[in-house]
């Protein structure tokens, strides 16, 4: 009987699969929402059985992949099925949610390690060449709009940008991991629940507090590079701009969440904390802002005076 109910949602798993799936390859608009719930099956199943039916269903979903998609989309397939498998499988063993994020999040990262590799072998290109390859083509179509000193000034603009990009990868791929799983989870958690499957409460956003560490590491990298000026192109700079870039997102997530503790307290809107949160992307004021937040919070902890005050 167990087994037959196994295969039974080992079924309707691979259909739901498959509808998210044709959502996000044939749905232009609800392309961005179906890639955020592809985990979701992976992870209610591999939360209820264990790891080996789990994997069955993965190659399943493989090969549905690569039938609706073609081989281009194998790596979303196998990137949401490993993360959904290794987070279900650790909730059926009723592990902490702090471990499951973070397992969830270095799974992410290897897959998104694994696949940038595999594309640079394959194919000899990366990210950036095909960005530079666009933008110089968008250039030339442009080019006669615009006068030499204008382009040759643009082109300066991406260079620095696109070496800046390229010295924070390793910095990048972490963060986009790790506040991927985040989202992924706050969006895939509630669902999960509903279906039966049996979930730790996730703490709210308003209470997260990191270590203070951080602010000690912050001020001491800060601190190091004034005495050891960090050139381009030396390893102390790739190492003091991925750490640098760690650490700076750190404390922003410290300040937003005191953004959000502050309208908890004072019984604002919840829209109010993510208008702050969506607004601080594009307008670096607001971001800088809000890490100044973080760092005041870190080092004089803003909340507990808050809470102490009558």
């Amino acid at each position: 009987m167990e087994r037959t109910k196994m295969i039974t949602e080992g079924a309707l798993m691979s259909a739901l699969f498959t509808v998210l799936l044709l959502v996000t390859v044939y749905v232009p608009i609800l392309s961005i929402i179906g890639v955020l719930f592809l985990m979701l099956p992976f992870f209610i199943y591999s939360a209820k059985y264990k790891i080996v039916p789990a994997l069955i269903l993965l190659v399943g979903a493989v090969a549905i992949t690569f039938l609706i998609g073609g081989p281009f989309m194998l790596p979303a397939a196998l990137l949401y099925g490993t993360t959904g498998i290794v987070m279900g499988t650790m909730v059926r063993r009723k592990t902490d949610n702090w471990i499951i994020y973070m397992a969830g999040s270095l799974t992410l990262l290897l897959n998104v390690i694994a696949q940038y590799v595999i594309m640079v072998w394959l194919f000899d290109l990366t990210f950036f060449d095909e960005f530079r390859a666009t933008f110089e083509t968008t250039l030339n179509e442009i080019g006669p709009l615009l006068g030499s000193g204008d382009m040759d000034q643009m082109r300066e603009q991406v260079d620095i940008a696109m070496n800046y990009i390229s010295d924070i990868l390793p910095a990048l791929l972490i963060a986009t991991s790790f506040g991927m799983v985040f989202i992924l989870m706050m969006i895939n958690y509630p669902i999960a629940k509903r279906l039966g499957i049996q979930t730790k409460p996730v703490n709210p956003f308003h209470s997260v507090r990191l270590p203070r560490s951080i602010l000690w590491y912050y001020l001491l990298f800060m601190i190091s590079a004034l005495i050891a000026n960090p050139k381009e192109g030396t390893m102390w700079y790739d190492i003091y701009v991925n750490i640098m870039f760690i650490l700076q997102g750190c404390l922003y997530i410290q300040g937003l969440s005191f953004v959000f503790f502050f309208a908890h307290s004072k019984k604002w809107s919840k829209a109010i904390p993510i208008i702050i949160a969506i607004l601080s992307i594009p307008v670096i004021p607001v971001l800088y802002l809000i890490r100044l937040l973080g760092i005041i919070d870190l080092g004089f902890d803003l909340r507990q005076r808050m809470q102490k005050k009558p």
